[in-house]
């Protein structure tokens, strides 16, 4: 990611960048980091809000489901990609953050890459979706939005960096959500 980072602002030539562009360099890296901003939003005390849960679920559901139907990039809203970032504000902006990433990066690295590669990347995106929507009913209960929205944080940083062993763990995790949403209906 540290490299992505650089290469984003090498690639730039001063003025001003959309977020369209931004977004589309990440190409299907990309999926990672628009899930893993409302899966803290919601795992934070924000998420004890009344309705920012299900609007995280709602979110995460609808970026899930781009990555299930093989999108080679996230679409999102022309209003948001066609936002224009200032070259030295993104340049700031990277490197406040990549002390950060290259932190994160001493964890997470490329491996079990078969589990971020389709067929597999797909199908872990169609059960990120299901986990999302889990979140809708939970929000009912005091804090147990945070067990489906941590588990989305980890398989966003799995997504992100090509770790299979965090998509892994992830997914593990939101088998916990099923159960936790199926004991609170009653069907378990």
């Amino acid at each position: 990611m540290s490299k992505l980072l650089n290469k984003l602002v090498e690639e730039q030539d001063g003025g001003k960048v959309s977020a369209g562009k931004i977004i589309a360099r990440f190409e299907d890296r990309g999926f990672g980091p628009l899930l893993l901003i409302p899966s803290l939003i919601a795992l934070l005390p924000t998420g004890a809000i009344p309705g920012v849960p299900t609007f995280c679920g709602i979110t995460l559901f609808l970026i899930c489901v781009q990555a299930a139907m093989g999108r080679e990039s996230p679409w999102l809203p022309n209003k948001l990609t066609q936002q224009q970032i200032e070259t030295d504000k993104l340049e700031s902006a990277v490197e406040k953050a990549k002390p950060k990433v290259q932190r994160v990066e001493k964890l997470l690295r490329p491996r079990m890459t078969q589990l971020s590669q389709t067929p597999m990347k797909n199908v872990i995106a169609g059960y990120c979706a299901i986990a999302a929507l889990c979140m809708i009913p939970l929000e009912a209960l005091p804090f147990a939005v945070a067990l489906p929205a941590f588990a989305l944080c980890i398989t966003a940083l799995g997504m992100t960096n090509r770790d299979g062993v965090f998509i892994g763990v992830g997914s593990v995790l939101q088998l916990g959500t099923l159960y936790l949403v199926l004991t609170t209906i009653g069907v378990m």
